[in-house]
């Protein structure tokens, strides 16, 4: 049986590259891939700070309009003050759906 090249140990040379190669690459994507996601994340950082700043912007206006309207707000009803209904008118009003 005559083989295609004329080395006779060439193919296996050309796989044994080739797996030394790939092996390679394969413990090199773990530290390409930190590398990689710690530069994008720094990247992102900086369009997420300028979110941020605005967003604490907004927040604290919220904040000072609701403090605002509070301030604003009439005082909550008491007890004893006359916007609640009679007593009387409630209890017939609860008898009749009783009986």
């Amino acid at each position: 049986m005559e083989t295609t090249t004329k080395e006779p140990g060439k193919m296996a040379k050309t796989l044994g590259f080739l797996g030394i190669g790939l092996c390679a690459l394969c413990c090199a994507l773990p530290i390409i891939g930190i590398v990689g996601g710690a530069g994008i994340l720094s990247a992102i950082s900086l369009y997420a700070e300028k979110a941020a700043l605005v967003l604490l912007i907004i927040s604290a206006a919220f904040i000072a309009v609701w403090l605002y309207k509070k301030k604003q707000a009439p005082p909550a009803c008491s007890i004893d003050c006359s916007c609640k209904p009679e007593v009387d008118s409630a209890k017939s009003i609860v008898d009749t759906t009783t009986k």
